[in-house]
């Protein structure tokens, strides 16, 4: 599900471009006679290569209607989301409400719900309030639980998704009554355009940099920059820096790749817009900007996205993908 997915690059953030520019795990590709993007050249335009644009443009429409399904069904839909909260370090914390609005604590107190405490690598959970319902990958988990990982707390009609860490908690608290929730239809695209499916070559640092990434709320990420991604647009040539969260584990299956363009601030996103991509088996692929995508910040306060760094600040305009989500 890609609001999951968004949620977590957020904290951190694969939205894969495969063949015919599918999502996660599809595997859809063009006939067997016709030629696959992943084994396009560098450089040869996509209109002298014989593809099949109906499927292409096909999928991609399905693929946003999935999206937008998401967005008007999800729990954790990001129209629902509310607030973001995030404790200090702390051993025991304390997740307080009054009326509709949540803060962390650290002493028990008036409108407490749950508390949490640190219990080596895991997180142990106390019930304060009534009807508090807590899950792990959908299946509930009793009080007084172990959470080693991502989990979510159903809270008197609020849904709270939870983030451990260290030495400290995260939550983003979803109301499914918020306005933006319940009037949301769908995002808005560039129609698809398969000019902006770019063959591009993927050029891997050999000794990938860490760096510090800002993000929307004036806070810093760790990332790794990974790679360099080179592509030509309208007879000029184009580099974008790939980044992983990780270099090992789940985090660094993908590459993430926020960019800004000469649309940015005006027909999309101010903040920029991501691709997420799985790690292309082949040096040369196809880079389809048809699957950029906006942060979640554009849609919810509740939220804490990275900023394009100013070496992925592209001149030219990229009318494909999504388009800025007006409030």
């Amino acid at each position: 599900m890609r609001t999951s997915i968004r949620i977590l690059m957020i904290l951190i953030l694969f939205i894969a471009v495969s063949v015919g520019g599918c999502g996660p795990g599809d595997e859809r590709q063009t006939s067997a006679e016709r030629t696959s993007m992943e084994d396009l050249p560098l450089g040869i335009p996509l209109d002298e290569v014989d593809l099949d644009e109906e499927a292409w443009t096909s999928a991609l429409l399905e693929h946003r209607e999935e999206i937008d399904e998401e967005f008007r069904t999800s729990a954790e839909s990001p129209m629902a989301g509310v607030q973001y909260l995030k404790s200090e370090p702390a051993e025991r914390v304390f997740l307080t409400r009054q009326d509709s609005t949540f803060e962390l604590a650290y002493a028990t107190g008036p409108g407490a719900e749950l508390e949490l405490v640190q219990e080596g690598e895991a997180w142990r959970w106390t019930e304060l309030g009534d009807g508090i319902v807590c899950r792990v990958e959908e299946e509930e988990v009793v009080e007084g639980s172990a959470l080693e990982g991502l989990a979510s707390f159903d809270v008197d009609g609020f849904h709270l998704s939870f983030y451990p860490s260290d030495d400290r908690v995260t939550f983003i608290v979803f109301d499914p009554e918020r306005a933006e929730m319940k009037t949301f239809e769908h995002l808005l695209y560039f129609p698809p355009d398969r000019r902006y499916a770019v063959a591009a070559k993927l050029n891997v640092l050999a000794e990938p940099e860490e760096i510090e990434m800002l993000t929307s709320r004036n806070l810093k990420k760790t990332f790794y920059r990974y790679a360099t991604i080179g592509f030509d647009l309208d007879g000029e040539g184009y580099e974008l820096a790939a980044y992983k969260s990780e270099l090992e584990g789940e985090g660094s299956k993908g590459l993430f790749i926020p960019f800004k363009d000469a649309t940015t601030g005006s027909e999309t996103y101010g903040a920029g817009r991501f691709l997420e991509i799985e790690d292309p088996a082949h040096e040369r692929f196809v880079l389809d900007f048809n699957r950029s995508f906006n942060p979640l910040c554009n849609y919810s306060p509740a939220y804490n996205c990275a900023v394009p760094p100013r070496e992925n600040h592209l001149q030219v305009a990229i009318r494909a993908g999504e388009m800025t989500y007006p409030h």
